[in-house]
């Protein structure tokens, strides 16, 4: 296992060190948890010792009107979650026995290892909001019960639902997701990247602020004039260390390239696209715009701060910068990722599956349900999973846009041309290497076509082993 610890580097004369600890976003499993890879493949012993079958391993809960789920919320939105749960008691008569599965590392990885471990415990566990990347590997462990004859049995409320959904979305999510023919999890939230920016920054830079279809030429012109004469960076790469959804989909994509095909079966990362995005950002960090790699930069105190002009991120910085709601709706604003030769974003989805272990699947599906009803996502979506509302027609309500800053629609016109980032074979090992040969290549170890060309080579050597 790499070492996870945050490491020093030399930062730039008088730039400040936003070393402070920060609670660390839900997609951030993709930004750090990469370097975690030994604590997903910990996971498969836990997750076989639970048994392919309702009577194996830990139980759900024992009355039909109890529910225990697993859900990633700290300790500042638990008391708004609760609140969320009570009503869907109230409808249903169906109580919910929430827990965290957040750990002292707050990531995907660990995520997945803290159900895992109660799970092969025998702790009640009913279910638990998981990411997609996560759901192959829960599959693969056989603790998954298929929502095929559930979805059938309420198939017009189903329906109801998907008309609500983007179409490009819904049609990733049936193709990449519908794994071995049945269906696990329906997604109930999302997250895509964006580029955040501090409006007063670009003020005192004399900068226009940027619009959708700006360049990267566009966006480094900005970092430039933000950073020039003074101890300001422009943009600010993840720490401690780069991640394939936050640091390298964004820029790869926005060049008409891919990390994966289409149907995410082989690794395309040596193409001529993927080298250019590479060389690109190591021409930032060379240029010193950014944040040297590795060190433990925390982006969104800075920004904060106004000591940083742009970071990248879906609706989870929203929780996470040190602001009030208000200060951060006026301070900050959201526009699509630049763009060289195409529009482009990685999205994520995540949602509650349904444990085999349960004995209360009809009291689950009830629950299931209510996370996709207009009243739910209208509200605990957000905090839930740091996602965004995957019903359209609350996500660009105006009643849902006005608690948060200017271009959080774009999350949602983004979704048009996003590709959607699900779980491979040996995926932690595959996350870990797309990120470790990409922070090679930032701090100048390796030249950024060699990085690219181990990058697919590596990838699709791991993506063929069995774990």
């Amino acid at each position: 296992m790499k070492d996870r610890r945050p490491r020093t580097r030399a930062w730039k004369a008088g730039q400040p060190d936003y070393a402070a600890p920060r609670a660390i976003g839900r997609r951030d499993f993709l930004a750090t948890g990469a370097k975690a890879a030994a604590a997903a493949a910990m996971a498969g012993p836990l997750l076989a010792a639970c048994g392919s079958s309702s009577s194996g391993g830990g139980g759900g809960s024992t009355a039909d009107d109890v529910l225990n789920i697993g859900l990633p919320v700290t300790p500042k939105d638990f008391g708004q979650t609760t609140k969320y749960l009570a009503a869907f008691t109230k409808q249903t008569g169906i109580k919910v026995n929430p827990f965290t599965t957040n750990t002292a590392t707050n990531t995907w990885v660990a995520v997945f290892q803290e159900v895992s471990t109660r799970l092969a415990g025998g702790q009640p566990m009913d279910s638990a909001y998981i990411a997609t990347e996560g759901m192959l590997l829960f599959e693969k462990r056989g603790v998954l019960e298929p929502l095929d004859s559930y979805i059938a049995g309420d198939q017009p409320a189903i329906n109801n639902f998907y008309a609500d959904v983007s179409p490009n979305m819904l049609a990733n999510f049936r193709r990449l997701d519908n794994i071995n023919g049945h269906t696990y999890f329906i997604p109930i939230g999302y997250n895509v990247m964006s580029m955040w920016y501090n409006r007063a920054v670009f003020k005192q830079a004399g900068l226009p602020e940027p619009t959708p279809g700006w360049t990267w030429d566009d966006f480094e012109r900005a970092a430039t004039k933000i950073t020039s004469g003074s101890s300001r960076l422009g943009y600010a790469i993840g720490a401690p260390v780069p991640g394939p959804f936050t640091d390298v989909y964004p820029w790869v994509l926005t060049n008409g390239g891919a990390i994966l095909n289409a149907d995410q079966t082989q690794c395309v990362a040596g193409s001529p696209a993927a080298i250019e995005a590479a060389t690109f950002v190591r021409g930032l960090v060379a240029k010193k715009l950014v944040n040297q790699p590795g060190g433990s930069y925390n982006a969104f105190a800075a920004a904060a701060a106004g000591h940083l002009g742009m970071f990248g991120g879906g609706i989870w910085p929203n929780t996470n910068i040190p602001l009030t709601q208000a200060e951060i709706n006026q301070q900050f604003a959201i526009v699509p990722w630049p763009q060289k030769t195409a529009s482009g974003t990685p999205v994520g989805v995540g949602g509650f599956p349904m444990f085999k272990n349960t004995k209360n699947k009809k009291a689950l599906w009830e629950f299931i349900k209510f996370t996709i009803s207009t009243e739910f996502q209208s509200g605990p979506v957000v905090n839930f999973g740091g996602d965004m509302p995957i019903r359209q027609s609350v996500a660009r309500s105006a009643s849902f846009l006005k608690n948060f800053p200017p271009g959080t629609e774009h999350f949602s016109d983004e979704l048009a041309y996003s590709t959607m980032i699900v779980g491979v074979p040996n995926g932690s090992a595959v996350e870990n290497e797309i990120s470790t040969i990409w922070e090679q290549i930032l701090t100048g170890a390796i030249a950024p076509p060699d990085g690219m060309k181990s990058m697919q080579t590596n990838v699709a050597q791991l993506m063929t082993q069995q774990v």
